[in-house]
């Protein structure tokens, strides 16, 4: 067993001026006043199996759609598993915003009931896009959105476990120690 930290260096003051930065969670409140904050949550939704779907085909401001998924599980020989965590490597570097997911790219997530949406991104969304609504689709059916990803080339395996365990928080979203297990 083998475990690959899949965080960026954690900088408290970087934290302070932009929750929204490095490797974090986004919990369902960050976007609707009733949703659940981070610490409701079951530890459980935090370790799971996971699988990760390469899509680095795809340039900087390019949407990740329902088409692109299905070919990067068909590349990858398999078929996502409801309730699993999906990860989205796009080799995006930190200084380009990199790919970003789409309408019916979070809408084929949502359909295929996966548990957790991570990227090596800053944002799964357009940072174009005020509307945000990848992060609508998949935090309005409580499926938890993980961002801010690197050292994803270092995961040899389509399939792993997954811990991202945020602090315990009353809020809207949470730093994380991502990390992967791989056998």
């Amino acid at each position: 067993m083998r475990a690959i930290d899949l965080s960026e260096p954690f900088s408290l003051q970087r934290y302070a001026e932009d929750p929204h930065s490095g490797t974090h969670i986004d919990a369902p409140a960050y976007l609707f006043k009733d949703g659940r904050k981070v610490e409701e949550f079951a530890l459980d939704r935090f370790m799971t199996d996971a699988v990760i779907l390469d899509l680095t085909s795809k340039r900087a401001g390019q949407p990740i759609d329902d088409e692109d998924l299905e070919a990067a599980e068909e590349g990858a020989g398999l078929a996502l598993r409801e309730r699993e965590s999906v990860i989205l490597y796009t080799g995006s570097s930190k200084s380009s915003p990199g790919a970003y997911l789409s309408r019916n790219g979070a809408e084929y997530l949502e359909f295929k009931g996966v548990g957790l949406v991570g990227m090596d991104v800053t944002s799964i969304d357009s940072l174009e896009s005020p509307e945000m609504p990848a992060h609508r689709i998949l935090l309005g059916k409580e499926i938890l959105v993980l961002e801010g990803l690197c050292n994803l080339d270092a995961i040899e395996s389509s399939r792993f476990r997954l811990a991202s365990f945020p602090l315990k928080l009353n809020a809207a979203g949470s730093p994380v120690r991502a990390v992967a297990i791989v056998e």
